[in-house]
């Protein structure tokens, strides 16, 4: 009995020994497994590094189309465009119109993310906003202190038109309009300098800055324009009085080819405004152009 017993210890003890070491060496080959985030490395003139974690789990065709740009050069020489309360916004082309002072901005175009064929045009594209209200519920990341998110278009930006396209008995579409809004984004993004939880689940949060968040808290405080209204009052405007200039924009994706991202055509409110707009007048009897 003695004997028995004495064998069946030998047996527990050898089988623990193979579980912890199956358990080991899945533990380690875990380890070597899983691939790294990517590393995206932000040079701003004057004012020092920032180092920013990309989370392709969350937001996996945005941090492609994001890497892709960089790779490619497009934000090298694009300025900080924005700085509101709590965060700061950069990425896009901003263009002033030298007779009338305007300045309009727009994103990437199709030859910022890859060789264009023979006969393609190249023009600006949009991609999925990969956040959960558009569907996407593996986006779980909240826009706290330091994550990068997408800048997209927003309601704000279009109140007055969506009310005119109500106002003409379009409200069906003007839902379907609002819908589109979500897949407005390209290349403008924004980082945060607090807590937003009012953004988590509407805009595609994809990263965050790991090191040098002192450099975008410093590119925070500097001096904005101000504009004087029609009574004489003077405004702050979120455009800097200098832009800071991103010089240089790399990324370190340890191997991984993250590829072309998938697009579609550019979101293009005024177009599908103007779209309604001669419907509705049309209909009316209206000959007037818009």
């Amino acid at each position: 009995m003695k004997k028995f017993e004495k064998i069946l210890l030998i047996l527990i003890v050898v089988i623990l020994i193979l579980a912890i070491g199956f358990v080991a060496v899945n533990f380690a080959m875990s380890k070597i497994n899983k691939k790294a985030n990517p590393l995206v490395t932000v040079e701003f003139e004057g004012y020092g590094t920032v180092k920013i974690e990309l989370y392709p789990d969350m937001a996996p065709n945005t941090v492609k189309n994001f890497i892709r740009l960089a790779q490619r050069g497009y934000y090298d020489g694009k300025t900080i465009t924005d700085i509101e309360e709590g965060l700061i916004r950069g990425g896009l082309v901003t263009t002033t119109d030298e007779s009338t002072g305007e300045t309009t901005t727009s994103g990437a175009t199709l030859s910022n993310i890859k060789d264009l064929a023979d006969n393609e045009t190249d023009e600006e594209y949009s991609i999925v906003g990969e956040f959960i209200e558009n569907g996407y519920n593996d986006n779980t990341l909240s826009h706290t202190r330091g994550v990068i998110s997408m800048y997209r278009s927003s309601y704000a930006q279009y109140q007055q038109e969506f009310a005119m396209v109500q106002m003409m008995g379009y409200s069906d579409y003007a839902n379907d309009l609002y819908k589109e809004l979500y897949n407005s984004q390209s290349s403008g993004f924004m980082i945060l300098t607090e807590d937003n939880a009012n953004l988590d689940g509407t805009y595609a949060a994809f990263g965050k800055v790991v090191e040098g968040m002192e450099v975008i808290d410093a590119i925070s405080k500097i001096e904005l324009q101000k504009t004087t209204d029609d009574n004489g009052n003077e405004e702050t405007t979120t455009k800097p009085v200098t832009a800071p200039v991103i010089t240089k924009v790399t990324v370190e994706t340890y191997g991984v080819d993250y590829g072309i991202p998938e697009v579609e055509s550019a979101f293009d409110f005024d177009a599908i405004f103007n779209m309604f707009m001669s419907s509705y007048m049309s209909s009316s009897g209206t000959t007037t152009s818009y």
